[in-house]
């Protein structure tokens, strides 16, 4: 290298030396950088891990959380259901499984209402439809039923909840059956108390009253509020020293009872004497709680001990002799039919309106009425016949030593006639006059059996025959009501589950205005196709009132008859009214706030409703019904007297009833127009309506010659198969459509127009 070089090449090298160095530092910065970078990423590392590992602990937790509460939801004393909108099941807990008896599986995707009882059925659906709304019912009760249980009482509450996928519901119950029976075993522990035929008395510890029954006021003359709180004592006949009541308390003290007679006094101050024994009511610890005396009245039965025992065979409401002392005498009374070649007879009968009358005036009147009645059927038989208390409102009368069949035919009917006759007199009960009557069967030995258990068996069934033949009348028993017994229980347990399986249904009768030739009306009748075919009213009707069903079904048959009023479209629908026909015992269940529910749910009227009662209605405690009538009739609500001139109603009180509408029975319609007298009613009843303000409707119309000679007479209303029989919804509706588009005309079978 040349001296003139070197200079040339420092500047390079001095630069490329600065580059290297410049290089080194950028260099040891990207290391320092990186390394700063790595321990970032270490420590993002290390908080990643944190966090998975909190995440997974919070899992841990969550899932934790969640097997507890799916714990707590299956393992809870209580049974809990999520129901979709329908009520259909989504989800059940295990309590429930257990509860219905059932694995889950067989209640997901089911409609809850498969597993209640008929009568929880629609009450439930509206509780459903309710809480939907936004008005969440009060805690309510169900019944279940289950393959292990018929009947499973529950307390239940619901809840909506407005999920994303919809509404739900959440249900929760309480089995409360066993709280049911204790509450019914009660309620019968109740009865048996009130309805003993001994006094009964219940003091505490210390000898003060708590309780007496119904025998005790009979006997002793004192009402409850009379001696609560006080002792014994007050019935003291002073008959007694001191020494008697020491040895009694000392007795009950050691051993627990006593038992022995004892002279005390009434209110009235007469001294009686009675057989008495108490007994001391202990606790777990043996601590004697209170203290149970039962006594009987023996004063008038003589004072010794087979007085005693006698006295216990007589009813203590009406002094008639009780189950046990008629059974001896018919046993007694079969010996000597049997040794002597005599015949027996054996009346059952009960009254018509007993229940009613409870219901309506109390207790108190209805025992009235059973001793007033008792005392009437002893003025009608022989000294040397029996006339026995059951219980409740049913009697028997025992016929002894009757010569022959004919003979025995003869006085049973004499007899029953004049018991019949006896009972339909008014009784005066609490200044009220109580009509009432009877229903009677009648067996005879030895035709109707040989035994005191086949006659009273055959002799009940042949009163319920008379009952079923419309009451009021007497009935003697025959074979083929053991086939109508059989036919009955069958029908009862159809009957049980005919409204769940949608076996009722409503047929429609139209009811024609015979001056303008239109429809007026339609007249809603039920119907139920059963195992056996179509089954009449007039048959199962009653079982379902005796089953507890009839206020059920009244309710359904008005709603479902508003919704097919309701349903109705073809011009001249609106102008149509409704009639519903209610039994005495439906109508009785019935109220004004249950017809008013029944209108606002359906949108109905109650102007287009007519409420048709028959004259039984008003036979048995007219001022009630006429007072629920006149309820009915402040909702706009129209009243229909049904089958008028077969039933009980007088003229005098049918100016006061609430009537809008007489509906003369058929049987006076039938004869027209050859029977003069029938045609007589018929002008006599139609001028009466009218001057009354009344409309009159002939019902059972079934001839062109009766259509047209009632036309004649002026008559308003008709209704009957010369026009049409009943029908279902749709094909009356039709009907009825047509009725009106072609225009006023007779039936087609009767030729001319109106």
């Amino acid at each position: 290298m040349t001296q003139e070089q070197q200079p040339q090449e420092e500047p390079a090298l001095r630069e490329a030396l600065e580059q290297a160095r410049e290089r080194i530092r950028e260099l040891e910065a990207s290391r320092e950088d990186a390394r700063q970078t790595l321990e970032e990423l270490q420590l993002h590392q290390e908080e990643l891990r944190t966090q998975n590992e909190e995440l997974r602990q919070t899992q841990q937790a969550l899932a934790q959380a969640s097997q507890r509460y799916q714990d707590l939801f299956d393992f809870a004393p209580v049974a809990f259901f999520v129901l979709d909108a329908s009520g259909e099941t989504l989800e059940v807990n295990r309590t429930a499984t257990r509860m219905l008896g059932l694995p889950r599986s067989h209640l997901l995707q089911q409609p809850l209402r498969r597993f209640l009882d008929t009568g929880s059925r629609e009450p439930f659906h509206q509780l459903l439809a309710a809480a939907g709304h936004g008005a969440p019912p009060d805690d309510f009760e169900l019944v279940l039923n289950t393959p292990e249980q018929a009947e499973l009482h529950v307390h239940a509450s619901l809840s909506p909840d407005h999920d994303p996928e919809g509404l739900r519901f959440r249900l929760a119950m309480v089995d409360v059956t066993a709280r049911k029976r204790a509450e019914q075993h009660q309620r019968l522990a109740a009865t048996v108390f009130e309805e003993s035929n001994e006094g009964i008395i219940v003091t505490d510890a210390r000898a003060r009253i708590q309780r007496v029954n119904r025998a005790f006021t009979i006997v002793t003359g004192y009402q409850e509020d009379e001696v609560v709180g006080r002792t014994p004592g007050l019935l003291s006949s002073g008959r007694h020293d001191r020494s008697f009541y020491e040895h009694m308390w000392n007795r009950l003290q050691e051993e627990g009872h006593w038992m022995g007679e004892v002279w005390n006094r009434r209110k009235n101050g007469e001294i009686y004497p009675e057989w008495l024994k108490i007994n001391a009511v202990t606790d777990r610890d043996g601590n004697v709680r209170h203290y149970l005396g039962i006594f009987s009245d023996i004063g008038d039965h003589g004072q010794t001990g087979q007085d005693v025992e006698r006295f216990a065979f007589y009813d203590a409401l009406t002094g008639l002799p009780n189950r046990t002392l008629l059974h001896e005498r018919l046993k007694h009374g079969l010996m000597r039919s049997k040794r002597d070649g005599k015949m027996v007879g054996v009346f059952y009968l009960d009254l018509d309106g007993f229940k009613t009358l409870n219901d309506t005036k109390g207790h108190q009147a209805g025992d009235l009425l059973l001793q007033q009645a008792a005392e009437r059927l002893k003025q009608v038989v022989r000294p040397s016949d029996t006339v026995a208390r059951l219980g409740g409102d049913e009697f028997t009368v025992v016929l002894c030593e009757l010569e022959d069949e004919e003979t025995a035919m003869q006085t049973a009917r004499r007899v029953a006639g004049d018991i019949l006759g006896a009972l339909r007199r008014p009784f005066h009960i609490h200044g009220h006059e109580i009509i009432s009557g009877g229903s009677i069967g009648i067996a005879l030995f030895p035709r109707d059996g040989s035994t005191c258990s086949e006659l009273a068996k055959h002799a009940d069934i042949a009163m319920y025959q008379a009952k079923e033949d419309g009451g009021q009348k007497y009935a003697f028993f025959a074979p083929e009501m053991n086939h109508q017994l059989e036919r009955r229980v069958s029908l009862e347990n159809q009957l049980r589950h005919a409204l769940g399986r949608n076996e009722l249904s409503l047929a429609f009768q139209p009811v024609v205005d015979a001056r303008q030739g239109r429809v007026a009306g339609v007249e809603a009748l039920m119907r139920w196709d059963g195992f056996d075919g179509s089954i009449s009213p007039l048959e199962f009707i009653p079982i379902l009132e005796n089953l507890g069903l009839g206020a059920e079904v009244a309710r359904w048959t008005l709603e479902q008859a508003c919704n097919a009023l309701r349903d109705w479209t073809f011009p001249g629908a609106e102008e149509l009214w409704l009639a519903v026909n209610f039994s005495p015992r439906q109508l009785h269940g019935l109220t004004a706030g249950d017809l008013h529910d029944t209108f606002a749910k359906t949108g109905v009227e109650p102007s287009r409703v007519v409420v048709e009662a028959t004259e039984d209605h008003f036979r048995d405690d007219a001022s009630s019904v006429i007072s629920t009538l006149h309820d009915l009739r402040s909702l706009g609500v129209r009243v229909a007297l049904d089958d008028f001139g077969t039933g009980h109603s007088s003229l005098g009180r049918l100016r006061h009833m609430p009537i809008d509408i007489i509906k003369l029975d058929r049987s006076f319609v039938r004869g027209l127009p050859e029977d003069t007298c029938d045609l007589a009613i018929v002008n006599t009843v139609m001028t009466m309506a009218r001057h009354l303000d009344m409309h009159f409707l002939a019902e059972g119309v079934e001839t062109c010659e009766q259509l047209g000679l009632l036309r004649d007479q002026g008559c308003d209303l008709i209704q009957g198969y010369v026009y049409i029989p009943p029908l279902p919804a749709s094909d009356c509706a039709r009907w009825c459509e047509e009725f009106h588009r072609d225009g006023p005309s007779s039936p087609s079978q009767c030729g001319d127009p109106t």
